[in-house]
This record gives C-alpha cells, structure tokens and sequence, in this order.
C-alpha cells in the first residue's frame, strides 16, 4: 500500500504551476533577456512600449469607440459604414490607431 495522496500531490502540482506565466509570457521573457543581455534591447523600452499600449492604444480606445457607438446612434452609423473614418473622428489613426 501506498503512502501518497494522489489527490494532495495532484493539487501541490496544481499549485505549483498556477504561479507560473503562460508558456507565450515565458517564451517573450527569455526573448526579452536574451536581447538585453546581448545589448539588443533596452529593458526600459519595452516598458515604455507596454505602457503606451494599455494606457494609450489598446483597450481604452475600443471602450472609447464602443461607449460613443452606444450613446451616440449617429455615430453607431458612421461607425458600421466606414468604421476607419468614424475612429478617425475620435482622434485615433494611423498605425495601430496611435
């Protein structure tokens, strides 16, 4: 007979692997230290790059543009007809909207 809980060793495991990333935010993190240890990359760049993206590009303009569509039937319709040009009247165009 055994002296192991399979059940306690199953949630130890479960455990252990809930405190790692991802396996894609691994594989960017040995990306990201590989360039910098080679002198590739700047640490403090990509920073900048990821706080740009979720305090300027990323998911506050789409709730910007949703909320609009949501108050504004007008631009519900200009969004659903040429949705470049209604974004476009929010200030957001070009590259990734930036």
């Amino acid at each position: 007979m055994s002296d192991h809980d399979s059940h306690r060793i199953a949630e130890i495991h479960e455990d252990l692997h809930s405190h790692l990333p991802p396996e894609p935010a691994l594989r960017v993190k040995a990306l990201e230290s590989l360039l910098v240890e080679k002198g590739m990359l700047d640490p403090a760049t990509v920073d900048a790059w990821i706080e740009l993206f979720t305090e300027e590009i990323g998911p506050k303009r789409g709730a910007a543009v949703v909320a609009r569509a949501w108050t504004d039937p007008g631009y519900k319709a200009r969004l659903l007809a040429d949705g470049t040009a209604a974004i476009t009247e929010l200030g957001f165009e070009g590259w990734a909207g930036g």
